[in-house]
Parts: C-alpha cells; sequence; structure tokens
C-alpha cells in the first residue's frame, strides 16, 4: 500500500522536482558516503604503502650491514685457515732480524696480503707472542687491553662478534675515532704455542655511510649499533630523540632490532605525514566552498539542461545502438552548437574514418614489427663483431709457450706475433656453419691443447653421421670445449678427459660437452644455469666473460628461443653440460640451399 502511494507521489512531481530528488538522493549522497569510504579505503593504503617502503629499506639496510660482516667472516676464516700464517705467529724468535725476515716472506707469498684492504680499511691480527714485533699486520695483544671492543669481546663467550662506537681514547691518536670492527678468534689452527690471536677487520665508517646512502629507499633511515649512531653521520641528537619518542605510537615510523655477530643493530625508517591529510587541513575553506557549489549549482542550472541533454543523449545513444558488428550508422539531423553537438560530429567523422584508422593501425603494426626484427638483427651483428675469440689465442699461447719449453724461441716469436695479427684481423662471414665443420674447430683445438698439457688431456669426438650437416652458431660448440679445458683440465694434476657428444633423442638434437675436472658445487651450478638459460644481449654486454654467455645467446637466436640448457656437476669428479634444440627450430646446410 505504501508503494502505490509512493508510486502516485513521484508521478505527480514536476520533471524538475523529479531530477532535484533524484540529484540529491542519487547522487549527492551516494557521492559523499562514496568519497568518505575511498578517501578511507586510500588513506590505509597508503599508509600500506608506506610500511611496506619503511618494511622494505630496513631489511635493505639490515642486508648491507650482514652483507659486509659475512664479507669479514669469510676473509677471517681465509686468513685463520692459512698454514703459513699460523706458522708464523707460533714462531718464536730470536733476534728482530729473524722475525723481519719470516714477516716479509710470509705476508709475500701467502694470499694474506691479498685479502687484505680490498674491502676493509685495516686488518690486524693481536697474539701474545712477545717475540714478535707489532707491525702493519701483527701486533701484541697487550696493545688491544685498552681497546674498547676487546673490552667487550673478552666479556662474551662468543667466537666472533661485530662492534660500533666513537673511540674517546684511541691508541693511535691519528686513526678515526669512529670505529665499526669485526672481530673474530683464530682457533681453527691449533697452536702448537698455545696462544692467544685475535682478528680484527676494520671499516671507516664514512665508506659505510656512503654505501648505505647509494642504497635507493623512499624514507628516512636511522641505523644504530648499541647506542652508537651509525648511519646518518652528524644528527642532532634531539632530532633521534624525536624519533625515538614517536616510535611507539606513529604510523610513520617502523623500528627493528637485527641480532647479528653478537650484537644488536636498531634500525629506523621514517616516512612523511600523509600528503593528502596535510592538503585538507591547509585548505579546509576552500574544500567546503567546493562542496557548496557542488550542492547548488546543479540545482539551478538542472532545469535549463534538461531538455538540451537528455534529447541529444536519446538521439546519441540510439546513434551507438544502431552500430552492426561491424559498422555504426551516422547521424542525420544535428540540432545545437555546444559540447553535445561537437561529440555528435565527433562521432559522424569517427564513423568515416574508421576504416581508414583499421588499414592504418595494421600498417603501423607492420612496421613495427619490420623494425623490431631490423634493430634485432642489427643487435646480433653487433654482439657478432664484439666476440673475443679467447680460444684461439689461448691455442697460439699453448703453441708458444710449448716452443719455449723446447728451446725453439723463434717459432715462440712467430706464434707470438702471429697472435697479435689475429686480434686486429679476426673477421666474421657467415655466423652458421654445420656441426661437422666445427667438429673440425674443436679437433684442431684439443690437438693443440695435447702439445700443452701432454699426457694429462685426452679427448673423444661422438657425433652421429645424421647429425653432421645440422647448422650451428660458429664457434659456439667449441667455447664449451675451451672452457672444459680451461676450467675442468688445466687446475688438475692428473689426467682428464673431454667428451663431445652429438645425437638426436625423439627427435631433438643433443649437445652434450663433458669433462672430468673439478666440477662445480651445487651453488654454482643454480647460477650458471640460470644465467645460461636467461641469456640477453645485455647481459653479454655488461659481463666480464663472454665466452660461455654469448654462445648460449647466439644459440638461443638461432633457434628461436627454444633452445634449452643443463648441467650436471658433482665436486672433484666433473662437470657435463647439455644443450637440447627441439627439432621444428633445426636447419640443414642441404635445406638453406633448396631455399636459396
Amino acid at each position: 500500500m505504501k508503494f502505490v502511494k509512493a508510486r502516485y507521489f513521484f508521478s505527480r512531481l514536476k520533471l524538475n522536482k523529479k531530477f532535484l530528488l533524484m540529484y540529491v538522493f542519487g547522487v549527492i549522497l551516494p557521492l559523499v558516503i562514496t568519497d568518505a569510504v575511498l578517501f578511507r579505503s586510500v588513506y590505509e593504503a597508503e599508509l600500506g604503502n608506506q610500511r611496506n617502503y619503511r618494511k622494505n629499506a630496513i631489511d635493505a639496510y639490515s642486508n648491507h650491514i650482514q652483507s659486509i660482516l659475512e664479507y669479514d667472516a669469510n676473509v677471517a676464516t681465509a686468513i685463520d685457515l692459512n698454514k703459513d700464517l699460523n706458522s708464523f705467529i707460533d714462531t718464536e724468535y730470536d733476534i728482530p732480524y729473524g722475525y723481519f725476515n719470516s714477516y716479509v716472506y710470509t705476508v709475500s707469498t701467502s694470499f694474506f696480503a691479498t685479502l687484505s684492504d680490498i674491502k676493509q680499511d685495516r686488518i690486524v691480527i693481536y697474539t701474545d707472542n712477545d717475540s714478535m714485533m707489532s707491525g702493519h699486520y701483527f701486533h701484541n695483544i697487550k696493545e688491544a687491553y685498552s681497546e674498547k671492543w676487546y673490552e667487550q669481546f673478552v666479556k662474551t663467550d662468543a667466537n666472533e662478534a661485530a662492534y660500533a662506537y666513537y673511540d674517546m681514547d684511541p691508541v693511535v691518536l691519528t686513526t678515526d675515532r669512529d670505529r665499526f670492527i669485526y672481530v673474530r678468534k683464530m682457533d681453527n689452527a691449533k697452536s702448537a704455542l698455545k696462544l692467544t690471536r685475535i682478528i680484527t677487520i676494520e671499516h671507516k665508517i664514512s665508506r659505510v655511510y656512503s654505501e648505505l646512502k647509494e642504497i635507493p629507499v623512499n624514507c628516512k633511515m636511522y641505523l644504530c649499533c648499541g647506542d652508537y649512531m651509525l648511519y646518518p653521520s652528524g644528527v642532532p641528537d634531539e632530532e633521534f630523540q624525536q624519533v625515538v619518542a614517536k616510535a611507539g605510537y606513529s604510523p610513520y615510523i617502523t623500528v627493528e632490532d637485527v641480532h647479528m655477530y653478537d650484537n644488536t643493530f636498531t634500525i629506523y625508517a621514517v616516512t612523511e605525514d600523509l600528503t593528502i591529510l596535510k592538503v585538507i587541513r591547509e585548505h579546509i575553506p576552500i574544500i567546503l566552498l567546493i562542496i557548496l557549489f557542488t550542492l547548488i549549482l546543479p540545482i539551478l542550472l538542472l532545469k535549463l539542461l534538461e531538455r538540451s541533454i537528455t534529447d541529444r543523449i536519446s538521439i546519441l545513444g540510439k546513434a551507438f545502438g544502431e552500430g552492426g558488428s561491424e559498422y555504426f550508422q551516422p547521424i542525420k539531423e544535428i540540432n545545437g552548437s555546444d559540447e553535445i553537438s561537437d561529440l555528435m560530429h565527433n562521432y559522424n567523422r569517427i564513423v568515416e574514418i574508421n576504416n581508414d584508422l583499421t588499414n592504418t593501425i595494421y600498417k603501423d603494426k607492420l612496421r613495427e614489427q619490420e623494425s623490431d626484427l631490423a634493430r634485432k638483427n642489427a643487435e646480433l651483428l653487433a654482439l657478432q663483431s664484439q666476440i673475443n675469440p679467447h680460444f684461439l689465442f689461448n691455442a697460439l699461447e699453448s703453441i708458444r709457450m710449448h716452443s719455449i719449453l723446447k728451446g725453439e724461441n723463434e717459432t715462440a716469436e712467430m706464434v707470438q706475433r702471429l697472435a697479435v695479427m689475429e686480434r686486429q684481423n679476426v673477421e666474421w662471414h657467415e655466423d652458421s656453419v654445420t656441426i661437422a665443420e666445427e667438429e673440425g674447430f674443436i679437433e684442431a683445438y684439443l690437438q693443440l691443447q695435447s702439445y700443452r698439457f701432454g699426457d694429462r688431456i685426452s679427448f673423444d669426438i661422438d657425433i652421429d653421421e645424421d647429425c653432421k650437416n645440422i647448422l650451428i652458431p660458429k664457434l659456439t660448440m667449441v667455447t664449451f670445449v675451451e672452457n672444459a679445458c680451461i676450467h675442468g683440465i688445466e687446475s688438475k694434476a692428473t689426467q682428464g678427459w673431454i667428451f663431445v657428444r652429438v645425437y638426436k633423442e625423439d627427435g631433438d638434437l643433443v649437445i652434450e660437452v663433458e669433462d672430468t675436472g673439478d666440477g662445480m658445487d651445487e651453488k654454482e651450478v643454480v647460477q650458471l644455469k640460470n644465467k645460461m638459460n636467461n641469456v640477453t644481449i645485455d647481459a653479454v654486454k655488461k659481463a666480464k666473460h663472454v665466452g660461455i654467455l654469448n654462445a648460449c645467446l647466439r644459440i638461443k637466436m638461432m633457434f628461436k628461443n627454444q633452445a634449452k640448457f643443463a648441467i650436471e656437476s658433482e665436486k672433484g669428479i666433473g662437470m657435463s653440460v647439455i644443450i637440447t634444440i627441439p627439432s621444428e627450430t633445426i636447419t640443414t646446410a642441404q635445406s638453406e640451399v633448396e631455399d636459396a
């Protein structure tokens, strides 16, 4: 009954009042409610984004500090396991001259000096061997007694630790007072004299600050180690204390304690207040005026716009509705000269140019594809031009060294000059060769390596006859053979084998290059396999050693990005690289001649 009365009431209202009620209840109220909900959602989403920014920034800073300390730990382990270095420390020296000679010999012949000063600013080993003199790398343990890091380190049972602090009273007055130091007991090698040995790896705070500053973050960062501000430097204490005070309740501050190496690093990430809130607070009168304006003006103009809008929109809507699946019908009569009239005229123009526009799009798409193809071909040619045929020069170097060992100095000099000439005159003509031709390259290369390694290297090449006429990129198989020889056989003192196999399996071409060298561990295998299967031109351009990645990229480009690379390896046993090329991408030399 009430519904019938409502319908009767609305049917008696004038059209302007109907539009007014529709505007108020159908537009204004939903708009206000929707804006409120939307604003709340935007606010919460922005808070979430800022939380993610801060969490990512904290993770980045934590990972960077962790990487510094992990590198220090690896360096300390390598030094600790150095037998010559431990023997040097364990020796009692009668005279300073004897110590000095042993010091010079140990530092110059061991890898200790190469590990020092690469990424660190100072590496010092402290020991209680009183017969040793304090110098660049070695100091008496007594000199560390007054150091703050030593006082903290001896209080704990930790084997390694990291400290950051401001040294109020440094032992050496010229030393930077800001310290970031990794400390570790040297206990991997047994000491015959039962000496105390502690290694410290110290970094300049300015270097750590510069590295942290280069990390891209969207917030302000504070990094503390205990009560010492590691990053940033020179921050007023009042500013930092305000951050600490707000950290417990502010939605714009994230704090995380990261425990590393017997110490706690506290990281603060701070983002500014949401910009949208600032705008609202600063422009409240204008926002109120806009709201008032949007409520009154539409009501005043509603009557005038009613007929003009609805009638012509109906005509336009009818025109759109009459459009078939392929063509729209033009509007025959257009009244007025406002935007709706322009829209009608534009609609007619769109109908007229629709077919031409479609043809233009197809043509542009075709030109774009041709441009992409030309670009890829150009990049391939550029890639070919940058290939460094290092396997050829390594082979020439092997001949030269063999000649020198035989006393054939003239031959060695001729080969050396030939290598120089070849480096300047290597040219590419055709990038693809048959597997049979590539087999000739491989056999020649391995025969040359036999002069170098003698009985230490043996090889076997097994290529099926139905595979020899298949085309592959030039010098790709021999690149993998060279890698097996240099990185597999060269590092072994005993005899090693290299096997090259090419066969078909279920119609697909399979290329295997196997060596009985030292092999790789699982982590290295995963990294190399990922690089080979996801190689790009940019990756090859940036790589220091382009041989393997270059060969992989050229194989993938020639076989339509469908070639797959697999690695089987066992540390100390050997390694095998397996290349699988789908049958539908294979091209033979005979088929190329027929196509021509």
